[in-house]
């Protein structure tokens, strides 16, 4: 291969020079789009480009690879005509695996290309594509192209735009890296001030977002809130960052458990009572809503208490005004109320067990705390945080937990007290764990401990509203190759969409399967599947993965990314193989 000569290495001197410049501008701004930036540096580059004939270039674009790190995205273009991202994705996926530069002088006759429609769709007459080689990796590639048959790329060419990429190639990582590193900085950020805004709660699941938004919202209305949710949920955790966060969070916040009282302690609990009152009231004493004025009062299981005492709480919260048991003089108090219970208190409504009007004075603003089982992404988060708080007690300290204890912990229903039953649970493992990091077994003995062994783990779903075209990322040029192979003799079963449904539904019952580490039941109940659908779409999927790779085992284990000796016990299940193998799998199924 050629050296450059003068002229070429004068060239990538001045584009280094620019590039330099262009970087000390990127360090001061946090706020770029990465997409605008890697056009300009495909515009610098583009623009001092010249080579050993003089003929300028038609188009050019840095292909990078998309968040996934597998599909392939045109991160910029620059175009001597109209604007065109389009690429023949084979030559820039071998491009990519090879890690070599690939030359096609004259593109539409190369006999490695003729099968690529994508290549021919284009019209390229002469092209290059070069690696770009990033952080020991090669995460894209730099393509240009030429339509001028009197001008075909060459060996000199290659070389000079081999030593262009190798130029801006560092430029590129800073900036594809620095968007990742601010992505996830304003992630941080965003969540921390969420979690000061409302106390330091634990909860970026989508069903808890939704809670804590209107909690922050509750905190600014000086209304009544009543908190619903089952027991261990942290009704009362919430209740205090309503107050935190309110305009009377420099003032008092009371806790009074209507449920842990008789009526007529929680009376006096509540409203306090004047010397003599009852036997052993031996002074005064001041009840719940004077201790909080101004503040907030934090009613716990309101729905426990009697019939007489709701009728006294409706009556405080109409007038504003309290009675001290014992005393006939009603006081004015300036409190805001939150009231909690884990039962269902429309029903309680019905079932005359709960006062109507009382009902509708606390129903001012409504908040409903989601069980764990409704946030299981969360769980992980809260194992960690538990992990923390009674980790640093123990010598040597405990710093966390194994994935797969994580995964344990997120599959369980935890309806006995949610996320207290989780710290529980966490607590004693921290106990238990003769390691700094709680593995699946000391998690077993603690359920073993605990009266729980016989419990069945299953994939925890997330509850997670996805925008349309979120969740499948087309191979657009993938699919308008496929399309234009499509003739009049295709059988049905080779036309896209028969292989596209296969390649959807294969891939989605793999990916489930992975989850239910290989169980079928489990992963048909969470698709929505009769186990044996699932079972007959999963083999039809195995069988064509096997056909296409020419019945090599390895090759479709690697293709499914499922490990060889669970693929073979699938394939035994599944009856797939030798007649003898097949007719061991019908037995065993």
């Amino acid at each position: 291969m050629e050296p450059l000569d003068y002229r070429a290495r004068a060239v990538l001197a001045r584009i280094r020079q620019m590039l330099d410049q262009f970087s000390m501008k990127l360090e001061v701004d946090w706020d770029y789009d990465v997409r605008d930036v890697l056009e300009q540096i495909l515009t610098l580059a583009v623009g001092e480009l010249q080579f050993g004939d003089g003929a300028p270039i038609d188009r050019a674009l840095l292909i990078t690879r998309a968040g996934d790190g597998e599909l392939l995205e045109a991160g910029a273009g620059w175009s001597s005509g109209e604007e065109d991202l389009s690429f023949s994705r084979t030559i820039v996926e071998e491009t990519i695996h090879s890690g070599k530069s690939l030359l096609c002088e004259d593109a539409i006759d190369d006999p490695r290309f003729r099968s690529s429609d994508s290549l021919r769709g284009l019209k390229v007459l002469t092209l290059l594509s070069v690696p770009l080689h990033m952080a020991g990796t090669t995460s894209g590639a730099l393509y240009v192209e030429r339509r001028d048959a009197r001008h075909l790329f060459g060996d000199r060419d290659r070389t000079f735009i081999e030593a262009l990429a190798e130029t801006i190639a560092p430029t590129v990582h800073t900036a594809l890296q620095h968007q990742k590193n601010v992505r996830e900085l304003r992630q941080l950020r965003s969540r921390n001030e969420a979690e000061s805004r409302m106390g330091h709660i634990i909860g970026q699941s989508t069903a808890m977002q939704r809670t804590l938004e209107l909690a922050t919202t509750a905190a600014h209305l000086d209304r009544t809130v009543l908190i619903t949710g089952e027991s261990g949920v942290g009704k009362e955790l919430l209740a205090q960052a309503i107050h935190t966060q309110s305009p009377r969070a420099d003032q008092p916040f009371v806790v009074v458990d209507c449920s842990g009282l008789s009526e007529s302690l929680l009376e006096s609990e509540l409203f306090g009572h004047v010397k003599g009152a009852f036997t052993g009231a031996t002074a005064d004493k001041m009840g719940a809503f004077e201790a909080a004025e101004g503040g907030t009062v934090f009613l716990d299981e309101i729905s426990d208490a009697s019939m007489p005492m709701q009728q006294t709480l409706r009556r405080v919260l109409q007038e504003g005004e309290i009675r001290r048991v014992g005393d006939r003089d009603w006081r004015p108090v300036n409190v805001r109320v939150v009231c909690a219970t884990n039962r269902d208190l429309a029903r309680e409504v019905e079932e005359e067990r709960f006062l109507v009007d009382l009902y509708h004075r606390i129903h001012e603003f409504p908040l409903r705390l989601p069980s764990l089982r409704e946030r299981r992404e969360d769980i992980p988060r809260l194992a960690e945080h538990f992990v923390a708080i009674f980790g640093e007690r123990k010598n040597p300290p405990v710093r966390g937990l194994d994935s797969e204890t994580l995964t344990l912990l997120s599959g369980r229903d935890w309806q006995a007290n949610n996320v207290r039953e989780l710290r529980n649970v966490i607590q004693l493992c921290v106990d238990l764990t003769p390691t700094e990091i709680i593995s699946a077994e000391v998690l077993q003995r603690v359920l073993n401990i605990r009266g729980e062994e016989g419990v069945e783990t299953v994939l925890p779903p997330e509850e997670v509203r996805f925008s349309p075209g979120s969740l499948i990322h087309l191979d657009r040029s993938g699919i308008a190759d496929l399309i234009r192979s499509v003739h009049d003799e295709t059988p049905k079963e080779l036309r896209p969409w028969a292989q596209l449904q296969r390649e959807f539904g294969g891939s989605l019952i793999t990916e489930t399967l992975r989850q239910t580490k290989w169980k079928l039941r489990p992963a048909a109940r969470l698709l929505g599947l009769s186990p044996v659908k699932l079972r007959t779409e999963f083999r039809q999927w195995i069988e064509h993965l096997l056909d296409h790779c020419g019945g090599r085992r390895d090759e479709v284990a690697d293709r499914l990314d499922m490990p060889a000796e669970i693929l073979e016990r699938k394939l035994a299940d599944l009856g797939i193989g030798t007649p003898n193998e097949e007719k061991t799998g019908e037995a065993e199924a």
